[in-house]
């Protein structure tokens, strides 16, 4: 290659390698347990799933998000962690062909959203994949819209345009 297009592939390659030796960084460990534990729980679902195991990995996102009414302050942390297991469970039952289950759980997850975020949007995905299943295309239409809004709002806030 020559010219200015040259130089790109060899920019590339160093953006990459920074950005592995960046993210190779072990992570911070958290200070709340029960985030901790959240964690390793999403850890061992995602090899369960990867190995098949849908129904074992179900039911450690249920007894991880029954674990979390412990008393302990819901702050925004534990609401973003909820509302991340609730959207597993609604894509896992959306995979499984209950698409009642899978409103009950984005719905359930739904509820802890604050604020527009990007767990919230992915809820209303799932939320809306329910209501299609359920032949319902309004709703659907409506949280697939909502969901669009959001990331858009999302998107806009992280690039700082207003």
């Amino acid at each position: 290659m020559s010219g200015p297009f040259r130089r790109i592939p060899a920019l590339s390659i160093t953006g990459l390698l920074l950005l592995v030796v960046g993210c190779s960084r072990p992570p911070r460990p958290a200070a709340d347990p029960w985030i901790a534990r959240a964690a390793a729980v999403n850890q061992q679902v995602d090899r369960l799933l990867d190995a098949g195991d849908t129904a074992r990995a179900r039911d450690l996102l249920r007894t991880l998000v029954s674990a979390e009414k412990t008393g302990a302050p819901l702050d925004q942390d534990r609401r973003l962690v909820l509302e991340d297991c609730y959207f597993r469970l609604a894509r896992l039952a959306l995979a499984g062909r209950d698409p009642a289950q899978a409103l009950s759980a984005a719905e359930t997850g739904l509820a802890y959203q604050t604020a527009p975020n990007l767990f919230a949007a992915n809820l209303l995905v799932a939320r809306g994949a329910a209501h299609e299943a359920l032949n319902d295309p309004r709703a659907a239409a409506e949280d697939y819209h909502r969901a669009l809004l959001m990331n858009e709002a999302l998107l806009r806030e992280a690039v700082g345009k207003p």
